[in-house]
């Protein structure tokens, strides 16, 4: 594994702090906790690790100093998962809640009694896991309508999953993603569309999820707009571009932007959802740390 390359490659290597000096000349290893003493709360997807068995891939990510692990789609023997991920001191950051990306839900009135039971389920299933933010997805635009109405649906929607997310005391974060690229025909893509949106919910329990990725492709100027709607986002999602793999690897200035999202006070959780450039997801996360070098 050629670690010393991926430090580099974030442009952090030369001048890195004593801190960093320390724990990644070589790179830092499982047992280290490095992501512990990040000024960001980070996140990681636990297929990351190896191991088949979840509660071992919890274990590695706690051993890289996660506080938290990212499975949208969480399965299996949920209380197992629970009770070893409090052992730990870990949380699931994140899950699906609401929607889907295709035709309909939100955006299609005729599909919200659909969608409210379906967050019912979900903020059921995330309290037992003790995650406190859930994915809201829009849908798809149509065509038979104007996108002034599939806004007001969207709005409608939203405005009846509030209640349940208050009520439980979790973000329901509505994720933007880009129409450029990864998901064609998607109807909430863009940070001033979305805005208005959560504006008209007028819920401290409704956000977007800011992933950095999407909006670097969708509309770019990314600690812009970051920066400047920090108070309706929820949770963010880390990839570079092109090729969604770790910070480092594409044409995202990881160490500025974490940085600029520290530097807001943001509380919530900043969550990898890249793919790995090489074999070893060690290279994934090393490359990660020397962008929070800052």
């Amino acid at each position: 594994m050629n670690r010393r390359n991926f430090m580099a490659s974030c442009g952090a290597a030369a001048g890195a702090t004593a801190f960093f000096q320390s724990m990644a000349a070589l790179g830092a290893v499982p047992g280290d906790k490095p992501f512990a003493k990040s000024k960001l709360r980070m996140s990681c997807p636990l297929d990351f690790f190896k191991p088949k068995d979840p509660l071992q891939r919890l274990e590695e990510a706690a051993a890289w100093g996660f506080s938290a692990y990212e499975w949208l789609g969480p399965s299996g023997d949920l209380d197992a998962l629970r009770k070893k991920a409090d052992s730990l001191g870990m949380e699931l950051s994140c899950m699906v809640g609401a929607g889907r990306i295709g035709p309909g839900t939100m955006v299609t009135t005729e599909d919200h009694d659909k969608v409210f039971e379906q967050f019912k389920e979900r903020v059921a299933m995330a309290k037992k896991l003790n995650c406190k933010h859930l994915v809201g997805l829009s849908g798809n635009v149509r065509d038979d309508i104007s996108m002034e109405q599939q806004t007001q649906n969207v709005v409608a929607c939203l405005k009846r999953l509030a209640p349940i997310a208050e009520e439980n005391n979790v973000l329901l974060c509505c994720e933007l993603l880009n129409p450029l690229v990864d998901h064609k025909g998607y109807f909430l893509t863009r940070t001033d569309q979305a805005v208005p949106i959560l504006k008209a919910v007028d819920s401290p329990n409704v956000k977007m999820l800011f992933d950095i990725y999407h909006q670097q492709i969708t509309e770019g100027n990314v600690i812009r707009n970051l920066t400047a709607n920090i108070d309706n986002i929820g949770h963010f999602h880390v990839a570079d571009n092109p090729g969604r793999k770790e910070p480092g690897t594409g044409e995202l200035n990881y160490k500025n932007i974490f940085k600029a999202i520290a530097s807001t006070n943001y509380k919530e959780f900043v969550a990898l959802e890249c793919g790995h450039s090489t074999k070893n997801y060690e290279d994934t996360l090393n490359a990660t740390l020397a962008c929070l070098d800052f």
